[in-house]
């Protein structure tokens, strides 16, 4: 395997986690400034436990996500967003899951005290002297505690992501296909108008690789 398959397979591996992760939103352009489209389109062939969730990342930053019932997956699904007009690598992912109550280990601060010694100047008139006294101070320390909580539990899910360069002006339209867990596919095409008012679908322009 080469270096840019474990590139690709590292990336496709944080995408996954990001689903479940807090991470950065992606600041859109404005109509007003420098812009093009992104239409995700969303299809499923299978489908999978009780509710489905679903993450649009541009450059490691969130610019789409939904947490929807997983029955909403039987029909195509379309959601559009501005983007700015440069190189980008988009990742989509998306999990069907659903929750049960479990009992799992978790972690958590206590601030836990402990005392010190300090100096400090004592006396009176003109007899000085240096005395030191007990300091009481307080640090967080991790505990852990074995609680029974709901929690996600994945029945499938999958990730694709494709690097291009969008233009101003111009419209996109990125293509989810989820076959089953861990198979599914994201194309790009670029669509171009026609004089007649339809459009035509052209490959997305190739991007340079990330530095």
């Amino acid at each position: 395997m080469n270096a840019s398959h474990l590139a690709a397979k590292a990336a496709l591996l944080g995408l996954a986690g990001l689903l479940g992760a807090c991470i950065r939103e992606y600041q859109p352009p404005t109509l007003a400034e420098p812009h093009a489209v992104i239409k995700i389109r969303r299809t499923y062939d299978t489908i999978a436990g009780a509710r489905l969730r679903e993450m649009l990342v541009v450059d490691d930053h969130r610019a789409f996500a939904a947490d929807v019932p997983a029955a909403l997956a039987s029909a195509p699904r379309i959601d559009s967003s501005l983007v700015h007009p440069a190189p980008a690598t988009f990742g989509m992912a998306s999990s069907f899951y659903h929750q049960e109550m479990r009992t799992v280990r978790e972690s958590y601060y206590e601030q836990e005290p402990y005392s010190s010694y300090e100096s400090y100047n004592c006396g009176s008139g003109t007899s000085y002297r240096s005395c030191s006294r007990s300091v009481t101070h307080y640090r967080s320390v991790t505990r852990y505690r074995t609680v029974t909580k709901l929690v996600d539990v994945v029945d499938a899910q999958c990730q694709a992501q494709r690097r291009f360069a969008p233009a101003v002006g111009r419209v996109y339209l990125l293509q989810y296909s989820f076959q089953e867990h861990g198979a599914c596919s994201l194309s790009c095409f670029e669509q171009a108008p026609n004089s007649d008012g339809t459009f035509q679908n052209l490959i997305c322009p190739v991007a340079p690789p990330e530095k």
